[in-house]
């Protein structure tokens, strides 16, 4: 019987072709990924409201909207998991003072991503998203920068040429 591998620590970026409001042009880290399913945060959506911010607010998902969690990358205060080298995740946002204080990196989240059993599986298998490994620079990413295109050109190959593209790869 063939082992699944977790995508835990990976990025999913969208296809252009995925149409779904909530998903279009995001990219998601995977934080959790076992047998009951999948748990991502949207990386590239700062809330409107929050968007001038230093540190905005993110829409993590549709998913538990009132539910605040953060990625940071202090080892030395992570008080759950470690997603990646250097990217902890935190199921609530009590260490967000602390972080501040200390300079650390760290972008908080309202709500989250999530897949049942074999949902994420079954959309990766249908294109919808293509896999990325993530890196901590990906995750405290200069918001200026459009990170959709960006993992789409660090993807490479004929997802490179898409990037420079219409945002919409079906209208090409």
């Amino acid at each position: 019987m063939e082992e699944k591998r977790s995508l835990k620590g990976k990025l999913l970026i969208a296809n252009s072709n995925l149409l779904d409001g909530h998903f279009i042009q995001s990219v998601i880290l995977i934080v959790e990924h076992d047998s009951r399913g999948s748990l991502g945060l949207i990386l590239n959506n700062p809330l409107p409201s929050d968007k001038r911010r230093k540190n905005p607010l993110f829409k993590g998902g549709p998913v538990d909207p009132d539910n605040r969690a953060l990625l940071h990358g202090a080892a030395f205060f992570a008080s759950q998991r470690q997603v990646l080298e250097n990217v902890f995740f935190e199921s609530s946002d009590e260490l967000l003072e602390t972080l501040a204080e200390e300079g650390q990196p760290y972008r908080r989240y309202a709500g989250y991503a999530g897949w049942a059993t074999g949902q994420l599986e079954y959309e990766i298998h249908t294109k919808s998203w293509i896999l990325l490994d993530a890196r901590a620079d990906l995750i405290f990413y200069d918001i200026s920068t459009d990170l959709w295109r960006q993992c789409l050109v660090e993807k490479g190959g004929l997802f490179r040429h898409f990037a420079g593209t219409h945002r919409n790869i079906l209208l090409n």
